[in-house]
């Protein structure tokens, strides 16, 4: 052999052991990267476990055997506050507003007999309410994601008692945000792919940080990972609300928008915005140099797509607020701003 030739074979074979050690590096790097998700995912079932619970609603008084729920309202809920008295739990509306009572079940699986704090239609949120005891004491309330980390890609779990089986996780990432379904009046809902089935209602979607991202509202049975969670920024407000005065209190400004229609878009070159249908009298809207017919194109200085959007930005708006509506006319531009008001 050569000099050449054994320089050749020689290198050849530092190569190859290199290539080697690369790809044993990669492997190891993948399979920690995976070791970690999966480390991830079980702290967060561990931590978050025993906060969460099942919501059981029957319309008479029975005895609590699970069997006389079969035909009656599975939902699910999960711990939003603790004081010295008393466990707070959100669910969805739809989940007990139906029925005369309520029953909460724990991880541990002792039933506790529920009561109703406050419900709001407009956003199908729910608190229902157990008193704190030593079969409960231990539990801690679930914190909430920040708007801002809540985007598409993010990984979640689906958490409920789909079926009447309790302490489901299923998971997956949100898939869109902001999504309008016609459910309810207030909407902008979490697409997600982790799974959503019947009794998961009124369930967390969790990140891998165990903090809540929204609450499981639907999903659409004819459709694979499909499912809608009520995010954060609208679950807090309501739950707070609901927990301090027993309902939500809005905003009113009598005022009534409708869409932009083609020919109004085309004619004004105006892509986005809503026309001013009714201006109700002696409301905050009146006397403040708005008119029928208008064109609102901002709230706050957020553009406004369509009548839906405006609708979802006036009813998040507390009384003695201030709003600010950039509008368009004949005229020109103008800035109008009203104080909602309490309607009675």
């Amino acid at each position: 052999m050569d000099e050449k030739e054994y320089i050749y074979k020689t290198f050849k074979l530092y190569l190859i052991t290199f290539l080697l050690l690369v790809v044993s590096c990669e492997q190891k790097k993948e399979k920690d990267t995976v070791t970690l998700l999966q480390d991830r995912i079980q702290n967060v079932i561990n931590q978050t476990h025993p906060s969460i619970v099942t919501i059981l609603s029957k319309k008479e008084k029975s005895n609590l055997s699970f069997k006389d729920f079969d035909d009656e309202s599975v939902g699910s809920g999960f711990v939003v506050k603790k004081t010295p008295n008393y466990l707070y739990i959100a669910t969805n509306t739809h989940v007990i507003e139906k029925y005369n009572n309520v029953y909460v079940r724990f991880y541990n699986d002792r039933v506790m007999k529920g009561e109703i704090v406050g419900i709001d239609d407009k956003t199908d949120i729910a608190v229902i309410r157990v008193k704190l005891l030593h079969i409960n004491h231990n539990i801690k309330p679930l914190k909430f994601e920040k708007k801002e980390n809540i985007k598409p890609g993010v990984f979640v779990l689906a958490v409920g008692s789909p079926y009447n089986l309790g302490h489901s996780y299923s998971f997956g990432i949100i898939s869109a945000v902001d999504r309008d379904l016609g459910i309810t009046d207030i909407e902008g809902y979490i697409q997600t792919d982790a799974a959503i089935n019947p009794g998961d209602s009124g369930g967390p979607l969790l990140n891998l940080y165990g903090k809540v991202v929204g609450m499981n509202i639907a999903t659409v049975q004819t459709g694979q990972g499909l499912g809608f969670a009520i995010p954060t920024e609208i679950l807090e407000d309501i739950t707070n609300q609901l927990i301090k005065y027993g309902k939500v209190v809005r905003g009113w400004i009598g005022l009534k928008v409708v869409d932009l229609s083609e020919e109004i878009r085309e004619r004004t070159n105006t892509e986005e915005g809503v026309i001013v249908l009714k201006i109700e009298k002696n409301s905050p809207s009146s006397n403040t140099g708005l008119s029928v017919g208008d064109i609102i194109t901002k709230v706050n200085g957020i553009s406004v797509k369509n009548s839906r959007e405006f609708k979802k930005i006036i009813n998040m708006v507390k009384p003695g607020e201030m709003i600010e509506l950039e509008v368009l006319n004949i005229k020109g531009k103008k800035t109008i701003t009203i104080i909602a008001v309490e309607k009675n």
